[in-house]
């Protein structure tokens, strides 16, 4: 009976602990391969990707919407922190930016209503970084020295998406030099 007790002990430490090691780790494996993704697609990081026109065949995004225009910039903040700007369109349509850190936990999200008439200006910064925003700017603080801004700007037919992708060619994300 007792070895039982044992084995039933040992089997509930092993879930335990097996449990403990897929919340902690599985969201930064799967974050880090959609970083790694991101990146590549930019041509580095620190850089922003425009997607094209989400189709059934060409989503990167898990359940990406048709109907928007996707921006992403995978962002190092090793060496520093990181300068975004988002530019709102004239029309003000719907549109938001949300930072992702390295275990998937969003750090910052902002839509339309609450920006300023130009948009968003963000200092992102990681774990100890010594830059301070200038005026204007927002400080959004990461966790974790990889994360992941994503853009979201409505586009329900090609000529909206054609206007939203003008404006968002005029967005930026660059290392603080």
């Amino acid at each position: 009976m007792r070895h039982w007790i044992l084995l039933a002990c040992a089997a509930l430490a092993a879930a335990g602990v097996g449990h403990l090691v897929a919340i902690g780790l599985v969201p930064r494996v799967i974050m880090g391969v959609a970083m790694e993704r991101v990146a590549e697609q930019a041509g580095g990081w620190n850089k922003l990707f425009h997607a094209p026109l989400v189709t059934a065949s060409s989503q990167q995004i898990v359940r990406s919407s048709p109907d928007l225009a996707y921006s992403t910039c995978a962002l190092d903040l090793t060496d520093g922190p990181v300068r975004f700007a988002f530019n709102r369109d004239a029309a003000g349509s719907y549109a938001s930016v949300a930072i992702y850190g390295a275990n998937t936990d969003a750090v910052f999200v902002r839509n339309d209503r609450e920006m300023g008439a130009d948009g968003l200006r963000l200092l992102i910064v990681g774990p100890r970084s010594p830059v301070a925003a200038r005026p204007g700017e927002i400080t959004v603080s990461v966790p974790s020295s990889k994360a992941l801004v994503l853009v979201r700007r409505l586009a329900p037919d090609p000529d909206a998406f054609g206007r939203a992708d003008a404006v968002r060619r005029d967005d930026s994300c660059m290392q603080v030099k």
